[in-house]
């Protein structure tokens, strides 16, 4: 039986592009809905939100439970944060502000064992990661990785510059853009004469398939949005986020309600 990081690997292997759906509030609900949805897999976003870890943790079993992939986008490189979340059993971790190969290779070792092939700094106990024992534990113990997809953020001017160097740490299995930090950071090298945000963009998508990695970006809520990443390289990619959602429905309704009355 493939688990979620194998089935998202496997459809962008065929060519498809795998739809995610981004989630900020502690409500579970929203993780099953977007799998029962259809969605690829859940972005559940630690880093800009105020989930814990127990909804980290609620978030990756609804959403697989409902068929969906959970990618954990966490706060940074830091292994002793990662160790609970890696032994919740998600299907990948997402790290943000990669300006450099070093903070690549903290990433790859936090999540791997020292006697696996990167030579992590992991501790084993993985939990629900082998389904309390009912799982696949033996494959999981002797390569984890293999279960994990380990995604590196760029969205930095630094990022971009040493994206080479990033792409080449071992273990690295994607890149995900950050355009809207990756815009300020540029603006701020802006006596460097930078390129553009676009072109910025265009060359990481350029630049990650060729090293053949997995390229994702965030798409918005837009049709075209999908289109346009593919054209670009782009093989997955977070479409609709719940708090964003949650507030078009209620101006659309409030909206409609207000007509009423008039």
């Amino acid at each position: 039986m493939q688990n979620g990081a194998e089935r998202l690997a496997q459809k962008m292997k065929k060519g498809g592009f795998a739809v995610g759906f981004a989630v900020t509030l502690a409500e579970p609900a929203l993780s099953e809905m977007a799998g029962c949805a259809g969605y690829d897999f859940v972005f559940v976003d630690a880093e800009h939100s105020p989930l814990d870890r127990r909804d980290v943790f609620q978030h990756i079993m609804a959403a697989q439970g409902a068929g969906a992939a959970a990618l954990v986008r966490v706060r940074a490189a830091e292994p002793a944060m990662l160790k609970a979340i890696l032994d919740m059993g998600p299907d990948g971790v997402i790290f943000p502000f990669v300006h450099n190969a070093d903070t690549a290779r903290l990433a790859v070792a936090a999540c791997t064992y020292p006697d696996g092939p990167y030579q992590g700094m992991r501790g084993q106990g993985p939990m629900r990661a082998v389904r309390y024992g009912f799982g696949e534990e033996a494959a999981y113990l002797a390569a984890p990785e293999n279960y994990l997809l380990k995604i590196m953020q760029i969205e930095s001017y630094e990022g971009w510059l040493n994206l080479d160097e990033i792409l080449s740490v071992p273990g690295v299995d994607g890149v995900y853009l950050g355009p809207a930090d990756l815009g300020r950071s540029v603006a701020a090298h802006k006596d460097l004469n930078p390129p553009s945000v676009a072109e910025i963009c265009d060359d990481v998508c350029r630049r990650v398939r060729a090293a053949g990695k997995w390229m994702g970006v965030p798409l918005g809520t837009a049709p075209q949005n999908v289109a346009d990443a593919r054209e670009r390289g782009a093989q997955w990619g977070v479409c609709g986020i719940d708090t964003e959602l949650l507030a078009d429905g209620m101006r659309a309704c409030l909206a409609n309600f207000t007509m009423q009355e008039e």
